[in-house]
């Protein structure tokens, strides 16, 4: 009987060790956490990149649309640095129009600018202004997948893989929710991004017929959760309902990740709790702005006693709320340098320290440059000190 009781009491162990759900990650673990239906879910930190809460995050999964936020943010990029302009006609192609899913009804020939397609894209989830955006900026749309993938390697995406541009299922197509929030903390920071995924709605782009298609947004949360901006909801059968959202309390940013929910309502849901959970526990605290003058380092033999030493770039850290009071700043810099100094070289380090775990660390740079001083003018001074 003994034995009975104790092999029922092993096995009620193991059901509730082995029971999908939350496993916190980053910092200390928040009771009461947020209620997820879905497969895989992740709550991101976007000025750290920490995560706060996660379920199954490095499962392989499929993404559907959600693969435009890279898409969208591949096309920003060309914009900002001079590769392509918004007023750009595109041109559509026999495969654009022959893409299947949501679309705007491309027709092949037709011109539209990269700024309505990248609307269409953002607004409409247009799968074949996806195409054709892909095919504008790269020749085709297979070296465009080739860029999409690159530029995933480069963000340390491993679990991603992109065989359109678009989300349509293929079976070598596919992400996880930990490097969607990767990519998603990645394309809040590239201009413009923001400025797409946040319309709610849009009336600007031809129908056809004489008039202007009405695009809505399919990201519920930009109407019913405040401070929400973006980012993307996908659908396919396979991937069930996703939806990548990021929403702006204060200097506080979140990423909430919600992959293959069972429906629509579990996908807006899911992510509203990550959401308020996130903003409700965690604040984000400036730490040092860039620029910032943290010290002074003497410099031997320099034209110059002393160099300023300031942050080499702006640094936030999130905690728990009510322990920013316990943040502490440790700065590591050197008493003296020796010349020459150049402007931006490395002098030392400021670090953020939350109890015994460093939450952040950012270089400190000379703000200026100060060359050595000549070899006769440098005799003069050791003179002159003598004399002295």
């Amino acid at each position: 009987m003994a034995r009975r009781i104790w092999a029922a009491w092993l096995a009620v162990l193991i059901v509730l060790l082995a029971a999908p759900g939350a496993r916190a990650q980053g910092p200390d673990p928040v009771a009461g956490g947020p209620k997820v239906v879905a497969r895989a879910a992740v709550l991101m930190d976007a000025a750290s990149g920490e995560v706060l809460w996660a379920d199954h995050p490095s499962e392989r999964l499929p993404v559907a649309s959600l693969t435009k936020i890279m898409t969208l943010g591949i096309a920003l990029r060309a914009v900002a640095r001079g590769q392509a302009a918004l007023e750009d006609e595109v041109p559509v192609s026999l495969e654009a129009y022959r893409t299947g899913g949501s679309q705007i009804w491309l027709e092949p020939g037709e011109r539209l600018t990269l700024r309505q397609m990248l609307v269409a894209i953002a607004v409409g989830s247009a799968n074949d202004a996806a195409v054709a955006v892909g095919e504008y900026l790269a020749g085709s749309t297979d070296r465009f997948v080739q860029a999409m993938n690159a530029e995933a390697r480069r963000l340390g995406l491993t679990d991603t893989r992109f065989s359109n541009p678009h989300g349509l299922h293929a079976a070598d197509h596919y992400s996880s929710a930990l490097d969607m929030a990767r990519l998603a903390r990645w394309a809040v920071g590239i201009p413009g991004l923001l400025d797409l995924t946040r319309q709610r709605e849009d009336r600007t782009i031809r129908n056809g017929k004489g008039g202007t298609l009405w695009l809505v947004n399919g990201n519920r949360l930009l109407r019913t959760f405040p401070g929400t901006d973006g980012l993307k909801t996908g659908y396919t059968r396979q991937a069930g309902y996703c939806i990548v959202a990021t929403a702006r309390r204060g200097d506080t940013r979140l990423i909430a990740v919600v992959l293959g929910a069972p429906s629509s309502a579990a996908r807006f849901d899911s992510a509203t709790s990550l959401l308020t959970w996130g903003f409700n526990h965690f604040v984000t605290v400036p730490v040092v702005r860039a620029g910032e003058r943290l010290g002074q380092v003497r410099v031997w033999r320099g034209t110059a006693a002393h160099v300023d030493a300031v942050a080499a770039r702006t640094v936030a850290v999130t905690v728990p709320r009510g322990e920013r009071q316990a943040l502490v700043r440790e700065l590591d810099l050197p008493p003296a340098f020796g010349a020459p100094v150049a402007a931006g070289q490395p002098l030392g380090r400021l670090s953020v320290r939350l109890g015994p775990k460093t939450l952040a660390a950012v270089p400190v740079v000379a703000a200026r440059s100060v060359p050595a001083v000549a070899l006769p003018a440098l005799i003069w001074r050791y003179f002159l000190r003598i004399l002295a």
